[in-house]
């Protein structure tokens, strides 16, 4: 057996057992040719061949499609050195790559299709991700990186650049300029019961999106291209219970310590009855203890219940949607909103509160004060109220 086959036999035994090993290889991925391993490389030999030689993937435009391969025929779409750059696969033998921006007009923007096996199950969340890389002679890099998922296959039939808002992006819209190696694309997309297909490209429009010029890195040889063009591996398609398993890099994980910022809004003029119903305590993404703000809600709250031994209050815990659906996998946080409630009584019987004075109900994330999808919206919902009894 010749050395090279010997290599790429155990390349693709480690891919194997990378799978095997994942975390998430426990669950099904629903992308086909995912690695783009189901290729024949002995017919590769330029661009645009994807649809002749890789089994299911496709153009969603009239742009051919890009596949690379360790062993093929052309050293323009070879591994690891090829026309765009060096870079050796995240896993197996071959990867695919797509241009997401061009000054020169004749090197447009190319999308990448799939048909699903299967269409995705109604109100289930998935983690849609994939390896991505900036090929190292590109002398842009871009944000409006994404995937649009559909119930129809996508055809534009022309070179044009295909301008919508992606179903899922990555959370930052980071511009993605590594390229030295891979980095995660990942997001969260929630099935309606009728979607079968994926398209993966730059969908920003050339006045809107970030474009960044890049350095060539150190010791390559070759002139830069006027574009921004990405390899991209292992593309995964996997159900999930909770956002936190859709993870990239810890520095696209959500803001773990973000507390909404405003504590109570009370002026002397209101009565304490006032004051207890408008207090409110907020809390970190998945903690229990309050901030100093929080702190001293509970001691004003505290010398309140004092100077009024016959008042009695319930307190209140909640939690956003996010910290529910961990909940269902991970039995530390499944009343988060009650150990919340629990945390302030707590903190108010060492102020010197008889039990008899408050009582704790958990209403979880069924009571958002805030109902849009965004941090900050999430943030107000992680919260203590009190009521008057």
């Amino acid at each position: 057996m010749k050395l090279k086959n010997i290599y790429r036999l155990g390349m693709t035994i480690v891919a194997l057992i990378a799978v095997t090993l994942s975390p998430q290889a426990q669950a099904q991925n629903l992308v086909p040719n995912s690695g783009f391993e189901d290729t024949n490389i002995n017919k590769l030999r330029s661009y645009g061949q994807m649809e002749e030689v890789s089994k299911d993937w496709f153009s969603a435009t009239e742009v051919p499609a890009d596949i690379y391969g360790d062993g093929a025929k052309g050293d323009k779409i070879a591994i690891p050195k090829n026309k765009y750059g060096t870079q050796q696969p995240a896993a197996g033998l071959c990867y695919a790559g797509f241009r997401a921006y061009s000054k020169d007009s004749r090197m447009q923007r190319s999308y990448l299709e799939v048909q699903l096996p299967q269409m995705l199950d109604r109100d289930v969340m998935y983690c849609v991700s994939f390896d991505i890389s900036l090929a190292d002679l590109s002398r842009y890099a871009v944000n409006d990186i994404g995937v649009v998922v559909s119930d129809r296959k996508i055809e534009q039939p022309n070179l044009g650049d295909m301008i919508r808002q992606p179903d899922v992006q990555q959370k930052t819209n980071k511009v993605f300029e590594y390229t030295e190696g891979w980095e995660k694309f990942c997001g969260t997309f929630v099935g309606t019961g009728q979607e079968e297909y994926i398209v993966i490209g730059c969908f920003g429009s050339r006045s809107d999106m970030t474009i960044e010029k890049v350095k060539r890195p150190m010791g390559l040889t070759g002139a830069q291209l006027n574009h921004a063009y990405y390899f991209i591996d292992n593309v995964e398609i996997i159900e999930i219970q909770a956002k936190s398993q859709c993870k990239c890099s810890a520095a696209e994980e959500r803001d773990m310590d973000l507390v909404y910022g405003s504590s109570s809004v009370q002026n002397e003029d209101m009565t304490d009855v006032e004051k207890i119903n408008s207090s409110a305590i907020y809390y970190a993404f998945l903690k229990r203890t309050p901030t100093g703000s929080g702190k001293q809600t509970v001691a004003n709250i505290a010398t309140i219940l004092k100077a009024n031994p016959s008042m009695k209050i319930n307190i209140v815990g909640h939690c956003d949607e996010d910290e529910a659906s961990e909940g269902q996998i991970n039995a530390r946080y499944k009343i988060i909103g009650k150990n919340r409630g629990d945390q302030i009584r707590r903190m108010l019987e060492a102020e010197g509160v008889p039990a008899s004075q408050f009582s704790v109900t958990d209403i979880g994330a069924q009571d958002p004060a805030n109902s849009r999808d965004t941090d900050i919206s999430r943030a107000k919902n992680r919260r203590v109220t009190f009521e008057i009894n």
